[in-house]
């Protein structure tokens, strides 16, 4: 009889096989597993692979999850899911950021003050 470690180790090989690179899908096999936090593990691999590797790393897996998965593989497609939740929320939130940086370094206009006085005049009050 198998063990549900064994399954989930099953499940887990099948979703990652051929994943690359090879330390992208060191770090999937330990997100799936329980091991390592969706969080933890999204950070991991983009300092690891870069943002687009990451995206088609977790697309793959995810797509896998849809289509091979199995009845007994219920626990690994949840922690598939919660992953890919994780970081569509964090590449939103980077585009959050990139957004507002792009805003903050946009010259402003200048202030322009509704009498223009010329320099050295000085301004007498009325």
């Amino acid at each position: 009889m198998t063990t549900r470690a064994g399954l989930e180790a099953e499940a887990i090989n099948r979703l990652t096989a051929g994943i690359e690179p090879s330390e992208v899908r060191a770090i999937l096999v330990q997100c799936l597993a329980g091991d390592l936090a969706p969080s933890v593990a999204v950070s991991h691999m983009l300092a690891e692979g870069g943002a687009t590797r990451v995206r088609l790393a977790i697309d793959d897996v995810t797509h896998r999850a849809a289509t091979i998965s199995r009845a007994s593989d219920m626990l690994v497609q949840d922690r598939v899911d919660e992953l890919t939740q994780v970081f569509v929320e964090m590449v939103a939130a980077v585009a959050d950021v990139n957004e507002a940086a792009k805003s903050r370094s946009r010259p402003e206009q200048p202030f322009l003050p509704e009498e223009s006085v010329e320099p050295g005049a000085a301004r007498t009050a009325e």
